[in-house]
């Protein structure tokens, strides 16, 4: 292998290496979460779901990580983002979605964006601390295991390796434009 070669693979791990380093922003470059913008959801998903494991412990970060991922699914769904994701993805983003809902109880039916719209609400009262407003916010019908339990999983989730290895790939759909759009 030649110079030049070993020269442009070391830079290729050190790019790698400077996107995996950097930490979840939820402030979203200072935008803050906007579940209606898809493309800046899906410009922060490696950020902020690309390694879920790092919210163990922080129920409000793993809201607010999962509220994106559905927040950014809902819009991959409307045609109007004309959002361009290759049609081999989309059963790499529908196991995704079963792995996260599987973890909270979510049933498959609800609607992405009543999914990210629930988590979103809990987010601001998991910050908090209010027990009151955490029992509220999750007790919506769409965390079906009760506030409790849904406590738990969020404070304790799972590795999500579907969702972390679709992370990627959806930050680079975000600066795409018109193709296949996931339905």
């Amino acid at each position: 292998m030649n110079r030049r070669a070993i020269l442009g693979l070391v830079g290729c791990f050190v790019a790698l290496a400077g996107c995996a380093s950097q930490p979840p922003d939820f402030s979203f470059g200072g935008a803050g979460f906007q579940p209606a913008n898809t493309r800046l959801n899906l410009a922060y998903a490696e950020r902020n779901f690309g390694d879920m494991s790092l919210y163990r412990g922080k129920p409000a970060e793993a809201a607010a990580a999962l509220a994106q991922f559905e927040a950014a699914v809902a819009g991959m769904r409307d045609p109007a983002t004309s959002i361009a994701l290759p049609v081999r993805y989309g059963p790499q983003v529908a196991a995704a979605i079963r792995e996260e809902r599987e973890a909270l109880g979510i049933p498959l039916t609800v609607l992405p964006n009543q999914v990210s719209a629930a988590l979103a609400a809990a987010v601001g009262p998991l910050r908090s601390g209010d027990q009151a407003a955490i029992r509220t916010a999750l007790s919506n019908p769409v965390f079906t295991l009760g506030p409790d339990q849904t406590l738990a999983r969020l404070s304790n989730l799972p590795r999500m390796w579907t969702l972390e290895s679709i992370a990627p790939i959806l930050t680079r759909a975000a600066g795409t434009e018109s193709g296949v759009v996931l339905r």
